[in-house]
């Protein structure tokens, strides 16, 4: 009768686990170590995160513009109509930002005060704070930390500041990305083997495109989002429509925390403005259009984009806004996107990778969809 057990099974088995372990401990140390450097170089990594992120998205015009320009006049032209771009959306936004402040607050007062009569007369009957004591307590509050209001804006400032620095990297990088981001490669070929250059060629070539398809993707989900739910507040005449709508484009790169933001700040200004009917029609409108982007664009664009399943979305978005506030929430989908690309690309080496031979060969680079 055949033995149930090998001899050696347990010995064996506890090598393996040994070997496992062991490995597991230098991933982990070089990970850690990887933590360190970019914590330390925090200030050089983040614009040259953005510079990727954003040479992803201007590439398609960049390569256009290089078929009839030399290269740095299409770098540049590519990334001063960006800046146009921005600098109108700034134009069209900011000046509408001070009227809609003071129509707001005009209608909120009003709305207010009329909440308050519902509710201290019949059928309620409550005890509502007077709103005159509510904004006298507020002042002598405000008044009474006038120190510590003047310390934060100092450090508004000092912010202020930090972050200039960064947008200025940024843009600089993203040029370079654009004029050079094709001679990248052959340029790091010359400072490695072959072996390794094909792999690492292969990890690019699939995270660049990963991250192209993804801000792709997520810029049309944001636009539509923003499309739609900014015409509902303009037909509903709601104040700050138009900033709403350029809130809620920006912050459908955030998945799913970031729709859920702006869209009940839309459903507060809503209220504030003309009550809860007006609200509840909006929270309405926003949940319309979310749930048919959810479910008919997105998962036709950003679902074949990465297959990440929700879950994992909202689990990296929250572990990045909690390590690196709004940016960790923004850049944290894009770098598990490009982490699953570089574990799906060992999964493949490791599967072609054929005892008999002994020899690691490259799979083969993903094929764009369609």
């Amino acid at each position: 009768m055949a033995r149930r057990f090998r001899p050696r099974a347990f010995a064996d088995g506890l090598r393996v686990s040994a070997a496992w372990t062991g490995r597991s401990i230098v991933v982990l140390a070089g990970l850690v170590i990887v933590w360190y450097l970019t914590k330390a170089l925090w200030s050089i990594v983040l614009p040259t995160l953005f510079a990727l992120l954003l040479a992803s998205v201007l590439w398609p015009l960049n390569r256009l513009l290089r078929r009839i320009l030399p290269k740095i006049l299409a770098a540049l032209l590519t990334l001063f109509g960006f800046l146009g771009a921005v600098v109108g959306i700034g134009a069209l936004t900011i000046p509408s930002i001070a009227g809609g402040i003071t129509e707001l607050s005009g209608l909120a007062r009003d709305n207010i005060m009329d909440l308050t009569d519902f509710v201290t007369g019949p059928p309620l009957n409550l005890e509502v704070p007077d709103l005159d004591r509510v904004v006298a307590t507020g002042l002598e509050q405000l008044q009474s930390n006038a120190g510590n209001i003047v310390s934060g804006i100092t450090a508004g400032l000092s912010e202020l500041t930090s972050g200039t620095i960064v947008v200025v990297l940024t843009l600089v990088f993203t040029f370079f990305c654009l004029k050079d981001g094709d001679r990248f490669l052959p340029w790091a070929g010359r400072w490695t083997n072959s072996s390794t250059f094909q792999h690492a060629a292969r990890v690019a070539e699939n995270s660049w495109r990963t991250l192209s398809s993804y801000i792709f993707a997520q810029a049309t989900v944001a636009m539509v989002d923003a499309v739609f739910i900014g015409l509902g507040l303009v037909l509903l005449d709601i104040p700050l429509a138009i900033p709403l709508a350029v809130l809620v484009f920006f912050a459908g790169f955030i998945p799913v925390v970031g729709a859920v933001v702006s869209g009940l700040i839309a459903t507060l200004v809503a209220f504030l403005a003309y009550g809860w009917v007006t609200a509840l029609i909006v929270l309405g409108i926003v949940i319309l259009v979310q749930q048919l982007e959810s479910n008919f664009i997105q998962p036709l664009l950003v679902g074949r984009t990465l297959e990440i399943h929700p879950a994992v979305v909202l689990a990296s978005v929250t572990a990045g806004g909690t390590l690196f506030g709004i940016v960790g929430a923004f850049l944290a989908v894009p770098a598990t996107a490009v982490a699953i690309v570089v574990l799906r690309y060992l999964r493949d080496l490791s599967i072609e990778n054929r005892p008999e031979t002994g020899v690691a060969s490259a799979p083969r680079a993903e094929q764009p969809d369609g």
